[in-house]
């Protein structure tokens, strides 16, 4: 049976079957899907903008080649929306191929920030400029609208926009941006601010008529096995995971204000529903307990150099050939990428993905709860 088949069962066993009803609130019946984020969901935005090409083994694992996602295969993102039974969202700058945005889109870039890009971010698509890019969307489809129904099969109708669920999984590159020249203190003392910026592109989309926002905390940054071999070469510096410390206890702290803030924003939007989800600990038990998930390596990478115990190194990234001390290396990827939670020291397997996303769907990460427990474990082995 295939993947995408399991999870949809998954999803309408715990959505509508005897796992428990879902809430008003969660009804999982949206015409459409606005996303906005970063690597995490990024379903082609830098690779068409320029940016950055992603070579092979980038896609291997679902689309047989580079898709656009800096992943083996599919991201949480995309197993929510099969388990919709909706399309995978194309990226809002692809526009080969006659990529058709009628049940959504997707601004998502790798490397952005919710706050504002400087001249050294890696990605100048800022949350902000993916509000206006939201906005110039919007614009042009009511333009394209009014011409009657010759695009009509392309683009998403006017009543999408407040019908629509609006996603987010962004602040991870804030977090760990900041950790490359700040000291831990200053680095939470930035967290209000960050979020200060999210609140307000939340009101912009709000007051343009969003009505339904779904959004993912960061998760355990201090378990990246690239932020393990820049920030923990001193044993000291570990948690009990062999995880940066430092990290998690940032993203923790992060996460405690953005659930706040969702909580606060309930009172604030009337008529809107907001549903925070709870990425960071489905994805720290994935780790703690990886041997239990089917899986054999938590903080090894498995496209990278270098070899056991991180097989990560920042010099060769993942499907490239480089020159290091004199001699060629490549950066291969392992032989069964459904053994690693990590792909290419950064970004999660397909496997991990269709773990977190099924844990997902089970409702109890979730505030509100969509339901009262999951119904049974997943084993993502395939």
């Amino acid at each position: 049976m295939r993947l995408s088949v399991v999870l949809l069962l998954v999803a309408l066993l715990c959505l509508g079957g005897g796992g428990g009803r879902v809430a008003a609130s969660t009804d999982f019946n949206f015409p459409a899907v606005f996303n906005f984020g970063d690597s995490n969901s990024d379903t082609g935005g830098r690779v068409a903008a320029g940016f950055e090409s992603i070579l092979p083994p980038y896609g291997s694992t679902f689309f047989g080649g580079p898709a656009g996602r800096f992943c083996d295969g599919r991201l949480i993102l995309d197993f929510l929306m099969e388990a919709m039974d909706m399309p995978l969202l194309n990226a809002y700058l692809d526009s080969l191929g006659t990529p058709s945005f009628r049940t959504g889109v997707n601004f998502a870039q790798a490397g952005c920030s919710i706050t504002p890009a400087n001249p050294t971010s890696v990605s100048p698509f800022s949350f902000g400029l993916q509000i206006k890019q939201f906005f110039a969307f919007k614009d042009k489809v009511t333009k394209l609208l009014s011409k009657g129904n010759l695009y009509s099969q392309y683009i998403p109708q006017d009543s999408y926009f407040s019908e629509g669920l609006y996603m987010f999984d962004i602040g991870q590159n804030d977090l760990a941006g900041e950790f490359y020249s700040k000291p831990e203190d200053q680095v939470i003392a930035s967290i209000p601010t960050i979020l200060l910026e999210f609140e307000t592109g939340l009101k912009k989309l709000y007051d343009q008529g969003a009505r339904k926002f779904w959004i993912h905390n960061t998760g355990p940054l201090g378990c990246l096995p690239q932020n393990i071999a820049l920030f923990g070469k001193d044993p000291s510096q570990l948690d009990e995971l062999h995880c940066v410390a430092k990290h998690n206890r940032a993203a923790k702290l992060f996460n405690l204000q953005l659930h706040a803030l969702c909580t606060k924003l309930r009172g604030e939007f009337a008529g809107a529903s907001i549903t925070y989800v709870d990425i960071h600990t489905i994805k720290y038990n994935l780790i703690a307990n990886y041997s239990r998930f089917g899986f054999e390596h938590a903080t090894q990478a498995c496209c990278g150099y270098g070899g056991p115990p991180l097989n990560y190194d920042g010099r060769v990234p993942c499907g490239q050939t480089v020159s290091l001390n004199g001699k060629s290396v490549t950066a291969n990827g392992c032989s069964d990428t459904t053994e690693f939670v990590n792909w290419d020291g950064i970004h999660y397997t397909e496997a991990a993905n269709f773990h977190i996303a099924s844990h997902i769907l089970t409702g109890k990460y979730s505030d509100p709860p969509f339901v009262e427990k999951m119904p049974f474990v997943i084993k993502p082995r395939f």
